[in-house]
């Protein structure tokens, strides 16, 4: 009986491997811009995971602000989903595309916000190292040449 089932089982599965892939659709997305549209969804939803209701905050539709953004509707986006989707090997190398891409920026990102940090504690050591009269000095030359620019 075990092995009836065995069979059976390998015979649908074989059957099912030999089926022609999905047609390409008519309005058919470019593999490039598939992946910056994945890109996209993925990062809108991180941000909807991480932060729920950040989105609705600035009434922003995920779905519709993609739809939008690319000029494309819901059904060309599953046609070309199944489409890419049909051929494992060629949507897995383009998931490996849009997770390179979030790696980098995550780097950029990492590297602007420590940047961003120390012009922040640079400002902040010589504000401390400011005496009270010349910042007052300082102030009240900035602002006379402020007032001069205004005439």
């Amino acid at each position: 009986m075990k092995n009836t089932v065995f069979l059976v089982i390998s015979f649908f599965f074989m059957f099912s491997c030999n089926q022609e892939n999905i047609k390409k659709p008519n309005k058919l997305i470019e593999e490039e811009m598939m992946i910056d549209i994945i890109y996209d969804i993925s990062i809108l939803e991180a941000i909807n995971s991480v932060n729920p209701g950040k989105l609705d905050e600035y009434q922003i539709d995920s779905r519709q602000y993609i739809f939008k953004k690319y000029k494309i509707d819901s059904i060309q986006f599953a046609e070309n989903s199944a489409y890419y989707a049909s051929d494992l090997k060629k949507f897995k190398k383009m998931y490996e595309k849009v997770e390179n891409r979030i790696v980098e920026n995550k780097k950029l990102a990492d590297c602007l916000r420590i940047k961003n940090q120390e012009v922040i504690n640079k400002a902040a050591i010589e504000l401390r190292t400011l005496s009270k009269d010349s910042l007052k000095k300082t102030i009240k030359k900035e602002a006379k040449e402020f007032l001069n620019k205004q005439k």
